[in-house]
């Protein structure tokens, strides 16, 4: 089965606009869908929220960012959340421990214990892993030879 070419679009349309405020009632007028109907395409596609797919993609990008010694605040910022609080409860929720301790395990601080690293360690490889995935479903798109016209307004997959 193919990759669906709305979600495609709304893929292309968040990730353009990854680093403001995107709402559901935005992508239905953009998109001239019900909302209803765009989010549970999404999440049956995608296997997430469209709010979760946008958080996902903030803080993975964010984490090469907690190398540098900048501010959380100005980070958080950066990657599109408008506060710290929200941006650290993310980030804590996804990564399973807040910015700061994730920048000692970054350092190979020693007072990290084997759990903690290991928990970070997976959460981070299933954050690398959701991301595979987009890609792959990005690229699972018909060919041009696969479609045919059959009028001016629709095209059908053969």
């Amino acid at each position: 089965m193919f990759s669906n070419s709305l979600v495609l679009e709304i893929l292309d349309y968040l990730d353009l606009n990854l680093f403001r405020k995107v709402t559901i009632d935005e992508l239905a007028n953009t998109f001239h869908f019900n909302k209803d109907y765009l989010m549970r395409l999404f999440k049956r596609e995608i296997g997430s929220t469209i709010i979760d797919y946008m958080n996902y993609k903030r803080i993975y990008m964010s984490l090469g960012s907690l190398k540098e010694s900048g501010s959380i605040l100005n980070i958080s910022l950066r990657f599109g959340f408008y506060s710290q609080e929200y941006f650290c409860e993310v980030f804590h929720k996804l990564i399973g421990v807040s910015p700061s301790l994730y920048r000692a395990f970054l350092a190979y601080d020693s007072t990290i214990d084997e759990d903690t690293y290991y928990l970070i360690q997976n959460n981070v490889i299933f954050l690398e892993q959701f991301f595979k995935k987009i890609d792959i479903y990005k690229r699972n798109v018909p060919s041009k030879d696969m479609v045919i016209k059959l009028s001016i307004f629709k095209e059908q997959m053969i």
